[in-house]
């Protein structure tokens, strides 16, 4: 069986994500900060009429270095019922996967929770970490950062 996913990078690393959770893909837009947030929530931004909570992914999978606003782009995601804005360095390519050629078995030793990662796949002579978007985060800090946006937008 064949899967679709989006490939982006950040780091210059690349990761893939299930092209299903993506609703689209937008331009760095500087979002709206919310006080006593984690370091990883850059805020909010008004996307046709809907509050989406912009989440660097840099910053949430550890990374030293912070995002360039002049470089980035916000992906669009569905987790749950709500979407969310996820800031990576650049979107690369959807590209067609074969689950047979998904390595599992592997112990990447990138700094990043291996929770996420549900597996590595080599594509154009380069390898691509595979990204469980619906593990990036637990449910509870979801809700957790679902309530303190709504509490301060009130």
């Amino acid at each position: 069986m064949s899967n679709q996913i989006l490939v982006f990078k950040i780091n210059n690393e690349l990761y893939g994500i299930d092209i299903l959770k993506v609703q689209e893909i937008l331009n760095f837009i500087q979002p709206t900060p919310i006080p006593n947030c984690p370091d990883y929530l850059k805020g909010i931004i008004n996307l046709r009429g809907t509050i989406i909570l912009v989440i660097d992914l840099r910053a949430r999978f550890h990374f030293e270095e912070p995002m360039n606003p002049d470089n980035c782009v916000i992906v669009v995601v569905a987790i749950g019922n709500k979407k969310y804005g996820l800031v990576v360095d650049s979107v690369s390519d959807v590209l067609t996967i074969n689950e047979e050629d998904i390595q599992e078995d592997i112990d990447i030793n990138s700094g990043i929770d291996n929770r996420y990662i549900t597996g590595l796949v080599k594509a154009n002579e380069q390898m691509i970490i595979l990204v469980n978007i619906d593990k990036v985060f637990l449910k509870n800090e979801l809700d957790d950062l679902n309530n303190t946006v709504n509490n301060s937008v009130v």
